[in-house]
C-alpha cells in the first residue's frame, strides 16, 4: 500500500490527472504494477477516474484527509493557549484529543515539569470506551454511532475497563447530564483522567480536552478544582466556535 500512496506524490496543481501511461513514466514501475496499485487507491476512493478521459483524478477520500488534517491543526492551533494555561495550573498533563473512524487520536499534549506525567503517544488511535478523553467524545456521537460502535465490541485495555454495554451506556448518559467524564485506571493503570468537551454550534463535540495524571497525586480537593477549570474553559472556548447553552 505504500507504493500505492506513493502514486498521489505525483499530483500537483499543474497536474490534476494523470493517466496510466504517464503514472508508468513518473514512477518507472511496471504497467501492470501500476495499474493494480491505481486500483488499490480507486477502492479505497483516494482517487477516482474520469469517465471521458479515462485520467485519474484525487477522489474524495484524500478530501476527506484534507478536512481532517485542516479541522485538527485549526482546533489545536485556538485550543493551545487554554492547555498551557490549564497544564500551569494544574501541574499536570493536558491532551487535547479528536474522533476519527470511531476511535480517539491525541492531537496536542503539554506535560508539567513533573517526574511522573502521563503519556499518551501522539496520533495514536485509541478504543473509544477507554479513559475520558475519548469517553467524552463517545458520549457525544449519535446515538445510531454509538449503538455501531458497541456492536463493534468493548475490548479491555485494563482490568478497569468497562466492557459491559449496559454500564457504558449508563456511563454516557451521565457525562450528557455533567458535561464531563472521569476515569480512573481505564487506559493506563494509576492513572486519573478529567475531560470534558469543546462543542460548536449544533452541539456536537469536535474535541474533548483533559487534565490526566497519576491517581495518588491527585486528591478530591484538586478533583473538584480541576473539574471547575475545565468546564470553565470548555464552556469559553465552545462560546468561540458558537455553541450556547
Amino acid at each position: 500500500m505504500l507504493v500505492a500512496l506513493s502514486l498521489l506524490d505525483y499530483y500537483t496543481i499543474d497536474r490534476m490527472q494523470i493517466g496510466l501511461s504517464e503514472f508508468v513514466r513518473l514512477s518507472g514501475i511496471p504497467k501492470a504494477n501500476v495499474l493494480r496499485h491505481l486500483c488499490a487507491l480507486e477502492e479505497k476512493g483516494f482517487i477516482k477516474q474520469d469517465s471521458k478521459t479515462k485520467k485519474y483524478q484525487l477522489g474524495f477520500k484524500a478530501l476527506e484527509l484534507a478536512y481532517l488534517i485542516n479541522k485538527q491543526f485549526r482546533i489545536r492551533d485556538m485550543v493551545l493557549p487554554y492547555m498551557e494555561k490549564l497544564r500551569d495550573e494544574t501541574n499536570e498533563t493536558v491532551t487535547l484529543q479528536i474522533e476519527d473512524r470511531g476511535r480517539g487520536i491525541c492531537i496536542e499534549r503539554l506535560d508539567p515539569n513533573n517526574a511522573l506525567v502521563y503519556l499518551t503517544p501522539m496520533g495514536s488511535r485509541e478504543y473509544l470506551h477507554t479513559g475520558a478523553s475519548r469517553k467524552v467524545l463517545l458520549a457525544y456521537l449519535p446515538d445510531d454511532r454509538i449503538d455501531l460502535i458497541i456492536a463493534e465490541g468493548l475490548p479491555r485495555v485494563t482490568n478497569k475497563s468497562v466492557t459491559d454495554a449496559e454500564q457504558l451506556r449508563r456511563e454516557i448518559a451521565l457525562i450528557r447530564e455533567n458535561g464531563y467524564s472521569i476515569t480512573e485506571g481505564e487506559h493506563v493503570e494509576g492513572a486519573f483522567a478529567v475531560s470534558a468537551p469543546i462543542r460548536v454550534r449544533d452541539g456536537s463535540a469536535i474535541a474533548s480536552l483533559s487534565v490526566v495524571g497519576p491517581q495518588f497525586r491527585i486528591n478530591k480537593d484538586k478533583r473538584k478544582r480541576y473539574i471547575n477549570l475545565l468546564l470553565e474553559m470548555v464552556k469559553e472556548i465552545s462560546a468561540e466556535l458558537g455553541f450556547r447553552e
